[in-house]
């Protein structure tokens, strides 16, 4: 759960910058915080297999205590992949 945990908050502060931030980097207007609460309660199923999927390969390789502290870096190859923060939405 620990490990669960430290994933969600850092995937959640990524796609509020990638909302904000991030999309006024692209000529894209920034999300509300309405708007971020919705996307990311939306997407909950997609971020919650971002992390089962971090956390088995981690496991597996014997390197779980590396998400004590993950990179971002590490999380956006996994995150990316699953769920798009750059695309025109219905939001």
């Amino acid at each position: 759960m620990e490990y669960h945990n430290i994933l969600k908050s850092k995937i959640t502060f990524m796609i509020t910058n990638d909302l904000t931030i991030g999309r006024n980097d692209h000529c894209l207007p920034a999300f509300t915080n309405e708007k971020i609460n919705k996307f990311i309660k939306d997407n909950d199923d997609k971020i919650e297999t971002v992390i089962q999927n971090m956390i088995n390969d981690y496991k597996n390789d014997n390197e779980l205590e590396l998400l004590k502290d993950p990179l971002l870096d590490w999380i956006g190859e996994y995150l990316y992949d699953i769920v798009d923060t750059m695309s025109e939405q219905k939001y």
